[in-house]
């Protein structure tokens, strides 16, 4: 279905990028949005999380009107009218959750030192809809019920695909960002799994690995870290053949 192409992509689009404007409905000044740029992650259900501090002007807005709409785009494109971006429209509510916590820092180790100044807190902004725009011709609307991801059985196998990377395919992971992204790294750690592709750190620098299609079992998932690791080995016996 193209619906389903269209919503991978989009979701390969956020998880992509790490930060995105935050609009929210001003209290100072009523009547007028209010836009400011924060880092977030995406869930494996969809749901967009950032970790805000209780004095900042976004969270006072939160606090007046939970409505709000967060817009992301591919910073990498010299054509931000041809660029791929997503807008999330949502209602934005404190949530206390470990796993929450855990995986936020794992891809934000800086925001660790946030946690001494004991006013961040950490806010879920559940989808009410969506608009995808893949380049020009490419516009849609995305209701929530096809957005939200079924993630009951994912979380388990989520971690076992992280543990089983870590301890065993660290050249397989080397490899791969050496391929995809130019990276050298001594140290690769994958820090997160979703359907859509893996977040990996080479030494102190995190990247998102997009799979070809969208993974709802452990298997896919393997079989898409299997081909991305042949196509680095071969891209390395390739490169080593031409300098031979």
């Amino acid at each position: 279905m193209k619906l389903d192409k269209y919503i991978f992509d989009a979701k390969t689009l956020v998880r992509q990028q790490h930060s995105g404007v935050l609009s929210t409905h001003s209290q100072s000044v009523q009547g007028y949005p209010f836009g400011s740029v924060v880092p977030y992650f995406m869930t494996t259900e969809g749901h967009l999380i950032i970790y805000i501090s209780q004095i900042a002007q976004h969270t006072r807005n939160i606090k007046g009107n939970a409505k709000v709409s967060m817009t992301i785009f591919d910073s990498v494109q010299d054509d931000s009218q041809a660029a791929g971006r997503v807008t999330l429209l949502g209602d934005a509510e404190v949530i206390d959750s470990e796993d929450v916590m855990s995986q936020y820092l794992r891809l934000f180790p800086q925001a660790i030192s946030y946690q001494q100044t004991h006013d961040f807190m950490f806010y879920q902004i559940k989808a009410e809809r969506v608009r995808y725009i893949g380049g020009f011709g490419k516009i849609f609307w995305i209701n929530k019920t096809d957005w939200f991801s079924d993630a009951k059985q994912w979380h388990h196998a989520s971690n076992e695909i992280v543990q089983h990377m870590n301890d065993d395919h660290q050249d397989a992971m080397a490899l791969i960002v050496a391929h995809q992204y130019g990276l050298q790294a001594k140290t690769v750690v994958m820090l997160s799994a979703f359907f859509e592709g893996v977040h990996i750190q080479a030494d102190d620098k995190i990247v998102y690995l997009p799979f070809s299609q969208s993974c709802t079992t452990a298997k896919q998932v393997r079989e898409q870290l299997v081909e991305a690791t042949h196509a680095a080995r071969a891209a390395l016996i390739l490169t080593v053949a031409e300098a031979g």
